[in-house]
């Protein structure tokens, strides 16, 4: 008895900005494979691969992709394809899904002279609507891991599932089955042997799919028992019959039918019910992405940026053609999955990855708005699906998105400098030693208790400084002159003392200005301290660079004073002019507060798991707080204005 084995090599999930490591893994693991296969013709591979790695081992190594060519036409080496920048398919239009594919598939008709009929979908996140999509892209079969499929349908049997009337084979993919280091091959085909249905006879007609990075191949290969491996698999007593998915599907003709729902890789769905922490899903529903963002709500700022530039490009009639597939080329880049999730730890993907991937989407703005003209504008529609209208504003220089939930900016996209700033991680406790209660976006804003201020100032968890969670409600949106005026309403202190915050959002080109007005609507006297704070995100993240890429500077009666990047500044009154210079993105931040303020500023680090020992510093935020005494009789009210210009340093 002999079972069918495809063993499918990932290239897919390999960091394509890292180019030492890209090099590196060609000299020790995708070389010496093209070599094993070139010399033992028996030896089958399936191998999945993007877009820009296959452009990159082309012009970097073009004897490579020769000799995979090669393999290819000798049916020894099949190509799968994965979507060109490897996207996470159930996020993207179905315009943008079909792109990915046929782009792919160009290039590897170009280079290695084979259209793929097979897919590998990074992490195995699943839809059943990506069906008809991939059918009409002559997708025949895909790749999932068996987690995604109950064990009574997980018989090692190609399952075939329908969506609208269309089909699609899907093979499982069993990795607890790989070979395992100082495992010898009868050992190892054993243990496959053992793993299959006991009341299945006919093995033949049973497959086992593996699949393995190139870095598993390399720790493989550098095991004492590989060579030995390779010949049980070559003898002729080898109870192991290696094939490659298409052969196998084409000779086949047992399926199960079977409806997948909707869902993704083990190893995500451990990842989603608690944030950076690993919990087992016990209920009978599979986690989704859609779960997973929802838990990690940077990640999900990043998915709602990319769904509103997908929207722009695909509603741009007319105009420049060449501008137009410039953008939706940054667009297809920023969809990679690795700018969402790590695929080997499954953790959300670091704040480097979301700055690089909102760089690629402001630059694909810029190109859809010089591709034809547009006028800027205030549009009010529910941006992130939570129900609730936000804003998007849309000036020369840059893009916002004020939200009605806590009335602060949540995405702040300098389109010139490729950045965005308001892109900010939450303490946890478990890494930073305190929770944020709320977004660190731009113009946030407390009313704090004076015996609650030194807790504040100290970053300690503060809970009830009501207005950064309060829903705010729309007072007025006029879109011609650029104007929003939101409302909200606390009651404030253990006497509960009902007050109200206005805020007037007035946008320009260059900039924002925000008018308050604090009313004490109770019959009682108050007295509390009003702050308004502004978070700046790290955005450089070079390794040769100072992290540290925000300098601060204060005018302070009439004189300047720079404020120590790496210090906690406090100052009582007095401030009339605040300077924060990106040294990144060389670009000065001015605010300037109608009334002299007081002024805190200090730098957040961010701590997080990425996949090592002990948690590691992945991002930081310059934190900026006004704060003014207050001191308000019953039905009274005071007014604050705050104005941001963002200007180029040079023209300072």
């Amino acid at each position: 008895m002999s079972v069918n084995v495809s063993f499918i090599l990932d290239l897919y999930e390999t960091d394509l900005q890292d180019k030492e490591k890209l090099n590196n893994l060609y000299e020790s693991g995708l070389k010496p494979l093209l070599t094993l296969l070139y010399a033992h013709p028996r030896l089958l591979m399936g191998i999945a691969v993007s877009g820009p790695i296959l452009s990159y081992y082309k012009e970097k190594y073009p004897e490579a992709i020769q000799i995979l060519g090669e393999l290819t036409n000798r049916h020894q080496v099949e190509i799968i394809s994965c979507g060109y920048y490897s996207p996470i398919f159930p996020l993207l239009f179905p315009i943008d899904r079909s792109a990915q594919i046929e782009t792919l598939n160009a290039l590897l008709r170009d280079t290695v002279g084979k259209r793929p009929r097979g897919l590998s979908l990074f992490s195995s996140i699943w839809d059943p609507s990506l069906v008809t999509t991939f059918q009409s892209c002559g997708i025949e079969y895909v790749l999932l891991d068996k987690s995604l499929v109950p064990p009574s349908k997980n018989s090692f049997l190609p399952i075939i599932s329908s969506e609208q009337g269309k089909n699609i084979k899907i093979l499982t993919v069993h990795n607890d089955l790989l070979p395992q280091r100082g495992e010898n091959g009868n050992q190892w085909s054993v243990r496959v042997i053992k793993s299959l249905p006991e009341n299945y006879e006919e093995a033949r007609s049973l497959i086992v799919c593996l699949k393995l990075t190139l870095d598993q191949f390399v720790s493989v290969r550098e095991d004492l028992g590989f060579h030995s491996f390779i010949d049980y698999i070559e003898s002729e007593n080898t109870l192991i019959q290696l094939t490659l998915p298409q052969i196998y599907l084409k000779n086949t003709k047992h399926f199960i039918p079977y409806y997948i729902p909707a869902g993704m890789h083990e190893k995500l769905s451990c990842r989603t019910s608690v944030p950076y922490s690993i919990q087992y899903n016990s209920s009978s529903f599979p986690y989704t992405i859609h779960d997973y963002l929802n838990t990690y709500v940077q990640t999900r700022h990043l998915y709602e940026r990319m769904m509103y530039i997908s929207m722009l490009i695909s509603s741009c009639h007319g105009g420049d053609k060449m501008r137009k597939k410039a953008a939706q080329e940054k667009l297809w880049a920023a969809q990679a999955g690795d700018n969402f999730v790590s695929c080997n730890t499954a953790l959300p993907a670091t704040a480097a990855k979301l700055q690089r991937a909102y760089k690629l989407l402001n630059e694909a703005e810029k190109y859809v708005r010089e591709s034809k003209y547009q006028n800027e504008s205030i549009t009010s529609f529910d941006y992130n699906g939570d129900g609730i209208n936000e804003y998007v504003c849309q000036m020369e220089n840059f893009n916002a998105v004020v939200s009605q939930n806590g009335g602060q900016i949540v995405d702040f996209n300098l389109l010139y400098a490729g950045a965005n700033p308001a892109s900010n991680l939450c303490r946890i406790e478990k890494f930073d030693g305190c929770n944020d209660f709320y977004n660190r976006g731009f113009f946030v804003d407390h009313l704090l208790e004076p015996d609650q201020f030194e807790s504040f100032l100290q970053k300690e968890n503060v809970t009830n400084t009501l207005f950064p969670t309060s829903n705010y409600e729309e007072k007025r949106f006029d879109n011609k002159r650029r104007e929003i005026q939101l409302e909200a309403h606390c009651n404030f202190s253990s006497m509960k003392l009902l007050v109200s915050l206005k805020k007037h959002f007035n946008f320009s080109s260059n900039g924002v200005t925000v008018q308050y007005i604090l009313k004490n609507e109770s019959p009682f006297s108050l007295k509390g301290i009003f702050v308004v704070e502004i978070n700046l995100s790290q955005t450089q993240f070079e390794k040769d660079k100072d992290t540290s890429q925000y300098q601060v500077e204060l005018i302070v009666d009439n004189n300047k004073r720079l404020v120590d990047q790496n210090s906690f500044y406090r100052l009582d009154s007095g401030l009339s002019l605040l300077q924060i210079t990106d040294t990144a993105n060389k670009l000065l931040f001015l605010l300037e507060p109608n009334e002299e303020s007081g002024f805190i500023t200090s730098s957040i680090p961010y701590r997080r798991d990425v996949g090592g020992t002990e948690p590691a510093v992945i991002s930081n935020t310059r934190c900026a707080q006004f704060w003014w005494n207050v001191d308000l009789a019953a039905d009274r009210a005071i007014e604050k204005t705050i104005n941001l210009s963002i200007i180029p340093a040079k023209k300072a």
